[in-house]
């Protein structure tokens, strides 16, 4: 296991990063290029959920990296037991699938991310900070099946009076915010173009997936894209 570092020693904006996967030249490549932006702190990294529950405390991680398949514990199981520990930070998924129920269970329970491992190394770094500011992300293989997996299941496009009936429930305001999330805007970029706290964002962000009755980013930039609004 490779020991914690002090985030205090860091800027504000640092992130704290903990990775547990047991494909170790995997995980070492990773940690290697991670290392070279200053905002990723790497706090540790373990093999296996065992390790990391007996060897270290999640109090200073902003991003808790899992590996979906190992031996001891699975990644759902170590991600169930930090969450009963109190680990309130983000969570992304690495696995060798982009399998639907697997990414729609960890979704379930609270995670922020799920990339495939055939793209980590490339989108992981991108996808740590977008989480780290409260988005969800995906991996494009990923991002792609959701949206297939949208296009052949029962829901089709709303049109006519009930499209006109969906869109009346929205304001002005969580149209502008819904037409950004669809175009891939960060919470932090939509607070900067429509001059409004972030935290602001993450509300109407909230309201308009309770609203439209999806689950996450992507089922508003699919409703966005149905309905005309990019």
């Amino acid at each position: 296991m490779q020991r914690s570092k002090n985030l205090s020693d860091g800027s504000s904006n640092s992130i704290g990063v903990f990775f547990v996967d047991d494909h170790k030249l995997l995980l070492d490549s990773i940690v290697g290029l991670l290392s070279a932006n200053p905002r990723i702190i790497i706090i540790g990294t373990a093999v296996n959920g065992i390790e990391l529950f007996a060897d270290y405390r999640l109090d200073n991680v902003n991003v808790l990296v899992l590996d979906m398949s190992m031996k001891e514990m699975d990644g759902i199981e170590v991600y169930k037991k930090a969450l009963d520990l109190g680990y309130a930070g983000a969570c992304i998924f690495l696995s060798s699938y982009d399998d639907l129920k697997l990414i729609n269970e960890v979704m379930k329970l609270g995670a922020s991310g799920y990339l495939t491992k055939t793209v980590a190394a490339e989108f992981l770094e991108e996808a740590i900070i977008s989480v780290s500011e409260g988005n969800q992300y995906f991996s494009p293989d990923v991002k792609g099946k959701i949206l297939s997996s949208f296009g052949t299941s029962q829901q089709k496009p709303t049109t006519g009076d009930h499209k006109k009936g969906i869109l009346r429930q929205l304001t002005s305001r969580e149209v502008e915010v819904l037409k950004l999330i669809a175009m891939e805007y960060t919470s932090d970029e939509i607070a900067k173009q429509l001059f409004i706290a972030k935290s602001t964002v993450d509300t109407h962000r909230k309201n308009l997936i309770g609203k439209l009755n999806v689950k996450n980013a992507v089922g508003l930039g699919l409703f966005a894209q149905r309905n005309g609004l990019i």
